[in-house]
């Protein structure tokens, strides 16, 4: 039998909160940055690698008490052409910047946590950067079941915890479009409830070369201003991160899709809408109209059935010849259409 050791909440001496970098990230939690690829989620990191390895100021203007060790773990670039030009570019003390050797292995979790506590340990580090989460996970790991996370996410931790790191994940968004920031990320809810804050990375749809990063969940006080930043190419060509100051986006804005970056489903569903907001299209037409405007054929077909569009088939007695429409049930149905609308034709004459 367990048997459970508890304390009385008045005994428990208080503690601040100990933040690596004030309302962002804080020490011994877990943190995400949720974003789309190309968004410059991992060049975010690197800056904020080397900010910390110069001991700050951090890209609000935060000042930092000291440098700070990091360690990257990225199954994604390559230590030797990537993340050392980048951290280099990005004016990293290069002397504290870990990067794990996994001999061809990319570690997996929670089996590995025990190595990667010894490494945080060893390097005393006080920031965890996993890039991405999803790489990390083994095949027996469930991401989108919120009981397989919570395997991996809490022995995390608990590291966290135990070492005084911040361990910052980075994850990319799904497919689908949501009013909500912290459901747009890849797997289980349990991911964002683990999560002390997450940080949303989007472009800024008032400035095509400009993005923004926003924070959209925290569980420690009140939230620090989204801040902009571009991505810029430094003296030897590699990208690196220009902050620009805070911006007035939230990171639910940031999270809706535009229209123009809607799916091709979507997208031909709107097109199909207006093609026949006047009256019965053609069938071929719409099919060659629809090709010239870049939607394949099996994508109108579901855009037929996503507005619920009908077809109707006319037939010419003299020339023994039949033509497809389609029309859009719910449209104002002009006078001069080829055909009566079906719902208002006359019943069929009784079977003799």
């Amino acid at each position: 039998m367990t048997h459970w050791k508890a304390e009385r909440i008045c005994d428990v001496a208080p503690v601040a909160l100990d933040w690596l970098w004030p309302r962002y990230l804080a020490r011994g939690k877990l943190s995400i940055i949720d974003g789309d690829p190309e968004m410059g989620k991992s060049l975010v990191t690197i800056d904020l690698i080397a900010r910390l390895s110069r001991g700050g100021p951090l890209p609000d203007g935060s000042p930092l008490a000291q440098p700070c060790t990091s360690l990257l773990l990225s199954a994604e670039d390559d230590a030797a052409d990537t993340i050392r030009p980048r951290a280099e570019a990005a004016g990293t003390d290069l002397s504290r910047l870990v990067v794990p050797n996994f001999d061809g292995r990319v570690p997996q979790f929670p089996h590995d946590i025990p190595a990667l506590e010894e490494l945080v340990r060893d390097s005393q580090a006080a920031l965890v950067v996993i890039d991405p989460l999803m790489a990390f996970l083994p095949p027996s790991v469930a991401a989108n079941l919120d009981q397989c996370m919570r395997q991996v996410l809490t022995p995390l931790a608990g590291l966290a915890a135990r070492t005084d790191c911040a361990v910052l994940f980075i994850r990319h968004l799904t497919k689908k479009s949501h009013h909500r920031a912290i459901h747009r990320g890849q797997g289980s809810m349990g991911i964002m409830a683990a999560v002390r804050t997450a940080l949303f990375i989007a472009a800024d749809s008032g400035d095509p070369g400009s993005r923004v990063m926003s924070v959209a969940k925290s569980n420690m006080g009140r939230r620090p201003p989204a801040l902009g930043f571009r991505v810029i190419e430094s003296a030897t060509g590699q990208p690196v991160i220009e902050w620009t100051g805070p911006v007035n986006r939230t990171a639910d804005e940031l999270g809706r899709r535009e229209p123009d970056a809607m799916r091709m489903k979507d997208r031909a569903i709107d097109w199909l809408k207006r093609e026949l907001a006047n009256d019965p299209r053609k069938a071929a037409e719409l099919f060659e109209t629809a090709a010239a405007a870049g939607i394949p054929e099996r994508t109108l077909e579901r855009a037929k059935s996503g507005l619920r569009a009908q077809s109707h088939r006319t037939w010419d007695d003299k020339t023994s010849r039949g033509e497809w429409y389609w029309y859009d049930p719910d449209a104002a149905w002009p006078k001069k259409a080829p055909f009566k609308k079906p719902r208002e034709l006359a019943p069929l004459p009784p079977l003799e």
